[in-house]
């Protein structure tokens, strides 16, 4: 008679436990949530922005820069696209069907893989996860807040002033970038099916062009840039038999962070934490979470 209410009584249980048991097993928690163990996480994306900005051929220095970089953009970009004031909530929100929106371009490994081909992904994909493993979790901060931080492939031989976007990016100085001049991409020559010789009417201290007329037509340097196709909006333009001849200096927006003179840099021997100094002024490295 024991013997068979033991049987019973394990029965019951078994039938009582095996509805939570099945949750288990399917969701790896007793909650019954799924977990979604297949979402990168911030250190993930950023890996996956990096090689899209800047080659990685450059020196690992100058790869931790732009890591701190993207990370900082991306997560002030994430408080504002996820509406919150906390770092870690956004960092945490990121999924990557809204990296695109947000002004991302992500690549993941596998992809990467077979970009490259094995034998270079590897030493390719150890370059990218060390620059972003050494700066983990680290961003640039003003007044507590992540900042904006513009970037360029090579500047004009030296950055713009951030007056230009306003006085909330004071941190934006104009400073020297003398390695850029020795660039391939620092002068770009241009041929433009234009009538007649455009007037530059105003320009910013780094020589980038501000404003200037086309015709009747009154359009801002980098509109104008955009429109043909020019490698910078510091231009010097002059008519010739051919038409009007463009030669521009530099390749970007000439703002925040020259990527060239940053690699540059660190083949002196500057650190990530002494190039972003250089460029970005009065802003703090911290990191959240």
């Amino acid at each position: 008679m024991r013997e068979k209410i033991k049987t019973g009584l394990s029965i019951f249980i078994i039938l009582v436990l095996l509805p939570y048991v099945a949750v288990v097993l399917r969701t790896g928690n007793m909650s019954g949530q799924t977990e979604n163990t297949d979402v990168p996480g911030i250190e993930e994306y950023v890996a996956g922005i990096l090689p899209s900005q800047m080659p990685v051929s450059y020196q690992e220095e100058a790869l931790k820069a732009q890591a701190v970089i993207i990370r900082t953009n991306l997560i002030k970009k994430s408080m504002e696209f996820y509406g919150t004031e906390d770092p870690g909530e956004a960092a945490k929100a990121i999924r990557k069907a809204d990296l695109k929106t947000m002004g991302f371009s992500y690549t993941s490994m596998e992809e990467l893989e077979e970009l490259w081909g094995y034998e270079q992904w590897e030493l390719n994909q150890a370059k990218l996860l060390e620059a972003v493993e050494e700066t983990k979790g680290q961003i640039l901060v003003w007044n507590g807040r992540p900042v904006e931080l513009p970037y360029h492939a090579v500047s004009a031989g030296r950055t713009r002033n951030g007056q230009v976007l306003g006085e909330e990016y004071s941190y934006l100085e104009s400073v020297e970038c003398p390695f850029d001049t020795e660039s391939v991409d620092y002068l770009n020559i241009q041929i433009l099916s234009l009538e007649t010789l455009p007037e530059i009417t105003e320009r910013d201290e780094a020589g980038y062009v501000l404003e200037i007329r086309v015709g009747d037509e009154v359009l801002a340097g980098e509109e104008f840039r955009s429109r043909y196709s020019l490698n910078s909006s510091c231009l010097a333009l002059d008519q010739t038999e051919e038409g009007i001849r463009a030669v521009a200096k530099g390749l970007g927006h000439g703002l925040g962070m020259s990527m060239y003179e940053a690699n540059r840099q660190a083949e002196t021997g500057r650190t990530y934490l002494e190039i972003l100094a250089y460029f970005y002024k009065n802003v703090e490295c911290i990191s959240f979470g």
